[in-house]
């Protein structure tokens, strides 16, 4: 019980200081501002329950990502080279 408790506290600190991610995809990676988002959006906007790291496909990403930045009308969303970075 008492390394469970201290491995879900390492998460969560994790994912509280964690500042960038990239997440590779095959037509160029795509990097993502955790922290700056962090700041601008409640955790429940991504997450589902506990906040913590998850792993995004094609189709969760375009959904999660492209959905939000639709809804918001902000960032970017218009273009595949707007997220996918090949440098």
């Amino acid at each position: 019980m008492g390394k469970t408790i201290i491995l879900l506290a390492a998460i969560l600190v994790w994912a509280v200081l964690a500042d960038a991610s990239v997440f590779p995809a095959y037509n160029g990676n795509v990097p993502f501002d955790h922290k700056m988002h962090r700041g601008k959006f409640p955790c429940t906007d991504c997450h589902e329950g506990a906040p913590r790291h998850f792993d995004l496909d094609r189709a969760s990403g375009h959904k999660l990502c492209i959905g939000c930045h639709q809804k918001v009308k902000a960032g970017p969303a218009q273009h595949c080279s707007d997220c996918h970075k090949t440098s």
